[in-house]
């Protein structure tokens, strides 16, 4: 049955695709941004996810305007790239406060109304990449594997309100991140110069031929309209999937190979 959804980082990309996808089906949604943009085929509202107050100003709109929500989409993130040795410790923090503890704040404003109701579904999205350590990506990489133990331990806490929760785990998707991601700046005279020139273009290209953001409003549906909703949905090309399972399977230097093939280093 269609419901009252709140999607973070709903302004453009799979935040905005998702929204409109349910929009469609029925569904009453609710979508964030730090900084609203109109044209969307569902509401709009105003949150940062760092902030407490932005959050429950948001969620209390939804509350008054709806009495419930029933499915939270934890979509707000950043992505970041850079050299360990080089990383903005600045960006190293923004990104852990908008993809961790952003994460958790929202779940937290939401949760007492879910277990009032009796009901409610928290859909985090995390990434391939929290399951695969990626060269100058380890930031972004250990966020969204935060996401992943953080949803494990949450779906044990509330099963007993009739909560749910689980994380789905995009591959690249073809949206406009490129142009968004933090990234550190990599002196000239650098060691490390050629190899992160030669990876970043890769993580550009896999974007630019990344999966399509409209697979994965089904995705979401169906997860919605499951009785019982597993721990997790990794929706991806077969390479990256594939990773994870060579992850699993291979011995580690061999699989560490794989890895720097994959991007061509």
């Amino acid at each position: 049955m269609p419901g009252v959804v709140l999607i973070t980082g709903a302004s453009a990309g799979l935040g905005a695709t998702i929204a409109n996808y349910l929009t469609d089906k029925g569904f009453t949604v609710y979508g964030t941004s730090r900084s609203i943009q109109a044209g969307g085929k569902f509401r709009t509202l105003q949150m940062d996810v760092r902030s407490e107050e932005s959050i429950q100003q948001a969620i209390n709109t939804v509350l008054q305007e709806q009495q419930r929500i029933d499915v939270l989409i934890n979509n707000a993130g950043l992505s970041i790239a850079g050299v360990t040795e080089h990383l903005s410790l600045p960006d190293v923090e923004r990104t852990f406060d908008t993809n961790v503890f952003g994460l958790i704040r929202v779940c937290k404003a939401v949760l007492p109304h879910m277990r009032k109701q009796g009901k409610g579904l928290i859909i985090n999205i995390s990434s391939i990449g929290s399951e695969v350590g990626l060269p100058y990506r380890g930031v972004y990489s250990a966020t969204k594997a935060a996401v992943d133990r953080f949803t494990e331990a949450l779906r044990l806490e509330i099963r007993d309100y009739g909560i749910q929760a689980c994380c789905l785990q995009p591959g690249a998707v073809h949206t406009g991140i490129n142009a968004h991601r933090l990234k550190t700046p990599v002196p000239d005279d650098s060691p490390y110069k050629n190899s992160f020139t030669k990876i970043y273009a890769a993580i550009d290209a896999s974007i630019d031929h990344g999966s399509a953001p409209e697979i994965f409003g089904p995705v979401v549906e169906k997860i919605i309209n499951s009785p019982y909703v597993k721990r997790y949905y990794r929706v991806g090309r077969p390479l990256e999937k594939l990773l994870v399972i060579m992850k699993r399977l291979l011995p580690e230097k061999m699989y560490e190979r794989k890895i720097r093939s994959y991007y061509n280093d």
